[in-house]
């Protein structure tokens, strides 16, 4: 479950980075609309039920400590953060 959580916030984190890019052509590429480049570069309507499932399934298993689920959130961002920097996806 762990490792299907940090995929799907692998997959979001790599939308985001090319939104950051994505910001700068609004005008050209998205004709002026923030919404357009959101849902081309993030895909929402696919990931968004899996990152749900999934995150729910992942709470539910470190249910007894709060702190412990954000610092394996953590940890599992930074992971993935990591493997896009260095191109290892």
């Amino acid at each position: 479950v762990s490792h299907f959580m940090a995929l799907q916030i692998g997959v979001l984190l790599k939308g985001i980075c090319y939104l950051a890019e994505e910001i700068f052509h609004l005008q050209s590429r998205h004709h002026g609309s923030f919404w357009r480049a959101l849902s081309a570069c993030v895909p929402l309507h696919r990931h968004l039920p899996l990152l749900l499932v999934s995150g729910l399934a992942y709470a539910a298993l470190f249910d007894e400590d709060g702190g412990q689920l954000g610092l394996h959130l953590v940890l599992a961002s930074l992971g993935q953060l990591l493997t896009l920097m260095l191109g290892l996806h």
